[in-house]
């Protein structure tokens, strides 16, 4: 599955008023097994990105394409109560496998796979999703997104609401599903470590432009540029370049998060083995 857009932009004033644009000629290429993260200030034009790739806001120029065109995109929003209107949980995951026109012992697999998936208590699956806490709402509207198998999943600020467990057990599962799938990830997040430990790619939103299209290897040389516009690089990140700049032999910044983790490791080998030579 591939996503393009070229030179899309997006105008939410009206008719008479000043130009008010939230997305400004952006161009992209995404595909399927990529895990990309979306950074910006609040304001930035992300969310109307993910809007704009789902198909719910119409660009006021520039295109669009989905290829293949049947290729599905899962959209996990910010306030998902809003959408909610199922009577249960479960019926509110099951809507989208159900009008698929699945068997229904295929739409029951998915609905229990999901659900599981977003570590949510059985004992809630029956109850409204009106009732449950801002976080359970959050996995909830996840597991209805993955109930449909999407190719592509689009994430808007995922990790709000939920609470440590939670936190941990969504990672979980996209770092589980971008393992053992081809399914694509495009994350917009104000948590930096979140999003390092999930992808490789960085975009970075400013007013609606393109800042940049990088690796988070790539972006940690721009750390004071992101530090004017209130961003972090992820703590791993930003701790080897401050070990770099102290004079430690950091062999290069880690596009992965499991990558820094390696060459952290590595640097507490060699400060280790000097001070045992020192003794």
């Amino acid at each position: 599955m591939e996503i393009k857009l070229a030179d899309i932009s997006v105008d939410f004033s009206r008719s008479g008023e000043q130009k008010e644009e939230a997305l400004k000629k952006v161009s992209l290429r995404l595909k399927a097994g990529e895990a990309i993260a979306l950074l910006g200030p609040i304001g930035s034009g992300k969310s109307t990105l993910l809007r704009v790739i789902a198909g719910l806001i119409k660009p006021v120029s520039g295109s669009l394409s989905v290829k293949p065109p049947e290729g599905t995109l899962g959209l996990s929003i910010q306030e998902p109560q809003r959408g909610f209107f199922a009577e249960t949980v479960r019926e509110e995951v099951a809507f989208g496998p159900e009008n698929q026109d699945l068997p229904s012992a295929e739409v029951d697999l998915r609905v229990d796979w999901a659900l599981t998936a977003v570590n949510l208590n059985p004992a809630k699956w029956e109850v409204s999703p009106l009732h449950l806490s801002g976080g359970e709402q959050r996995r909830v509207a996840l597991a209805a997104t993955l109930a449909m198998k999407p190719r592509f999943l689009l994430l808007d600020e995922p990790t709000i609401g939920l609470d440590s467990p939670g936190y941990q057990a969504l990672t979980a599962v996209l770092q589980k599903l971008k393992a053992e799938t081809d399914i694509g990830l495009l994350v917009a997040s104000h948590d930096p470590d979140f999003l390092y430990a999930l992808t490789e790619r960085v975009l970075v939103l400013v007013g609606g432009k393109l800042y940049v299209d990088t690796t988070w290897g790539g972006l940690a040389g721009q750390e004071e540029a992101l530090g004017s516009l209130g961003l972090q690089l992820p703590f791993l990140l930003s701790l080897l370049r401050r070990l770099q700049e102290a004079g430690a032999p950091v062999q290069s910044a880690q596009d992965r998060i499991d990558g820094a983790w390696a060459e952290l490791t590595r640097l507490r080998g060699i400060r280790e083995k000097g001070v045992v030579g020192d003794e």
